[in-house]
């Protein structure tokens, strides 16, 4: 640490400046559309989500039920029983408070696909799930969480996620209030997701 010091003590410093606290940004009235043409063979379709809730453990919830396992109504309606998807997962980013859709998909079923995806939302945000499907996802966060001990560089990750976010539960807080979200509360949070934006790459040929 010392000679890390005298090492840096030469540079020059400028004044330090606080960092702009975060912000909510809405979604605009309609989603921006962006396609791009580039050599690949298979098409990339992303959705982006901005979500206006505060219930991060029910934020969570939705999203898994959503498309982030391979019980989630994304991988079992949109790609196994329609086959429209080479893959199709969400994510959800707290940090940002977005919800992501990444889809590898043709040009020819790009527009069934974004149908289906933004059916698929509508369906977790009216409640359309059996209890089965909801304990899948508790049970696939819950298992998450108890297996970030078992590795450090998870463990660095999660508590690094939380001072971003200005978070300070523990995986053992987290754990009890995801077992404590209802039905009711995830819809309530997967009702806020508003689309954003839209990105389709894919190949020059089908331009």
């Amino acid at each position: 640490e010392d000679a890390l010091l005298e090492a840096f003590a030469a540079l020059p410093r400028g004044a330090g400046l606080d960092p702009e606290p975060p912000r909510a940004v809405a979604a605009p009235a309609e989603p921006r559309i962006i396609h791009e043409a580039m050599d690949v063979t298979q098409g990339k379709l992303s959705m982006g989500f901005r979500c206006a809730t505060d219930d991060v453990p029910a934020m969570i919830l939705a999203n898994l039920l959503f498309g982030g396992t391979s019980n989630s109504k994304l991988f079992m309606n949109v790609r196994e029983k329609l086959s429209l998807c080479y893959y199709a997962s969400s994510s959800y980013a707290r940090s940002k408070n977005i919800m992501t859709v990444s889809s590898g998909v043709e040009q020819k079923d790009c527009d069934r696909a974004m149908e289906e995806i933004a059916r698929q939302l509508t369906a977790v945000q009216n409640g359309e799930w059996e209890d089965w499907e909801q304990d899948g996802a508790l049970q696939a966060m819950l298992s998450s969480l108890t297996s970030l001990p078992d590795s450090q560089g998870a463990l660095e990750n999660y508590y690094l996620g939380q001072i971003a976010t200005d978070a300070g539960e523990t995986p053992e807080e987290l754990t009890a209030a995801l077992r404590e979200v209802t039905k009711e509360r995830i819809m309530a949070a997967a009702r806020s997701a508003k689309l954003d934006t839209v990105y389709f790459l894919h190949g020059k040929e089908e331009a």
